[in-house]
């Protein structure tokens, strides 16, 4: 319990704090972060290890949500980092 106390008594910046790839809106000009209601004080590293996992749960889900015309590359998800992290 200490840690966790600590964790958010330790506030170094505003962040998102439900970040996850359906909250990121990218084009070709900008990206977005929308849905800001769970947002609060705490590390900056915070929202990039919810995004990352994300993908990471994203990465291992795949193969159950693929169907024969619907092949779910390992690709997608490494083309939705590199544009989410390039604008």
């Amino acid at each position: 319990m200490y840690s966790v106390v600590r964790f958010c008594e330790r506030a170094q910046a505003l962040i998102h704090g439900d970040l996850h790839t359906g909250s990121v809106m990218v084009t070709q000009d900008s990206t977005q972060v929308i849905d800001p209601e769970f947002s609060f004080y705490g590390p900056m590293g915070f929202d990039i290890g919810a995004y990352l996992g994300n993908l990471i749960l994203a990465f291992f889900a795949q193969d159950g949500h693929a169907t024969q015309e619907n092949d779910r590359k390992v690709s997608n998800l490494f083309r939705i980092l590199i544009c989410s992290f390039s604008v």
